[in-house]
């Protein structure tokens, strides 16, 4: 249900979205797609097999272009703490508008089109 709107929501703004339904498989798929821009990882902190705190770590390694986008039920600054290095334009608390999430993604967005264009 969730994906369904994080799909619906991004799609109708226009973004192009890859699907996966865990922490490695999200890895292998950024890992394997080196031929395409991928420019925001949308992730929940409690994802299965690789949550917020690895998944990010291990992407940095391969792929620090792409910006993380996190969600949490928890909060804001349990995660924060938890997740050491986290900022606070990279997360999204849980349960948020379609108004919000979709403002937080073209904020993460603009940030990157800027830092592309300096």
């Amino acid at each position: 249900m969730l994906l369904e709107f994080f799909l619906t929501t991004l799609r109708r703004d226009g973004y192009e979205v890859l699907v996966s339904i865990n922490g490695r498989e999200a890895l292998d798929l950024v890992n394997s797609r080196h031929d395409r821009q991928i420019d925001i990882l949308l992730s929940d902190v409690s994802m299965p097999y690789m949550g917020r705190i690895e998944l990010p770590k291990a992407l940095r390694q391969t792929r620090p272009d792409i910006q993380v986008l996190s969600t949490s039920r928890m909060p804001q600054q349990d995660v924060l703490n938890r997740a050491g290095g986290l900022t606070r334009s990279e997360f999204l608390a849980k349960f948020f508008s379609v108004t919000g999430f979709a403002d937080k993604v073209r904020a993460i967005a603009a940030a990157i089109g800027s830092s592309e264009n300096s």
